[in-house]
């Protein structure tokens, strides 16, 4: 046997090894811990991703089945405004809009709503919410149902194609703009905007690009 295996490992070589080992778990955790944000971060990119598609898809809905339609507004006359929108409409912290769509399916009547109901957006504590009336003439103290869409969303605007020119605001009655644009600023994504060409409508050509 040799003299090395008579004494065994010094003192030095012990520390020299265990120096060596915690450099490698040190460098192994540092990987690991990366990867781990990498996995939290992508989860979170996509999460943020699905409810902001979620979400356009709604509003997709919504605004391409705009009717031209006038609504009974708690209980009152029935507007002669087919679509309602401006700073206090719905007591949005932005703009708000508010107007009545066709096409929400309801089989054999087994929901307690029609099939043309009056939906409106607005802008409430940073969140972009959905509210849904079952009917587009409502009764005195009916309450909508309101469905958080986004949140941290800024500066919700809606812009109105009259006549060959986007315009700020609508207050034309008996009639609908011949298209819709939604804007906002997402925290994510930044400045989105969306352009919806209303049913029955033509735009001109790099328009209707835009509204696709």
């Amino acid at each position: 046997m040799s003299r090395r295996a008579e004494k065994g490992f010094t003192l030095l070589e012990v520390l020299l090894a265990l120096v060596v080992f915690a450099s490698i778990s040190l460098t192994a955790y540092q990987v690991l811990q990366t990867v781990q944000r990498s996995n939290v971060q992508s989860r979170e990119v996509g999460e943020t991703l699905q409810r902001l598609q979620r979400a356009l898809v709604i509003m997709d809905s919504d605004f391409r089945q705009m009717a031209a339609r006038r609504q009974r507004i708690d209980g009152q006359t029935p507007t002669e405004r087919l679509l309602i929108a401006g700073r206090d409409v719905l007591q949005s912290e932005q703009m708000g809009i508010r107007f009545t769509r066709t096409g929400w399916i309801n089989p054999q009547a087994r929901f307690p709503r029609g099939e043309v109901v009056a939906v409106g957006y607005r802008q409430r504590d940073g969140h972009l919410e959905r509210l849904r009336w079952r009917y587009p003439d409502q009764a005195a103290g009916d309450e909508p149902a309101v469905a958080t869409l986004l949140s941290d969303i800024k500066a919700l605007t809606f812009r109105f194609y009259v006549e060959g020119n986007w315009q700020e605001s609508y207050n034309t009655a008996h009639a609908l703009p011949k298209a819709v644009q939604v804007r906002f600023t997402h925290p994510r994504y930044g400045r989105l905007v969306r352009t919806y060409l209303l049913a029955g409508q033509t735009l001109p050509a790099p328009l209707q690009r835009e509204a696709q």
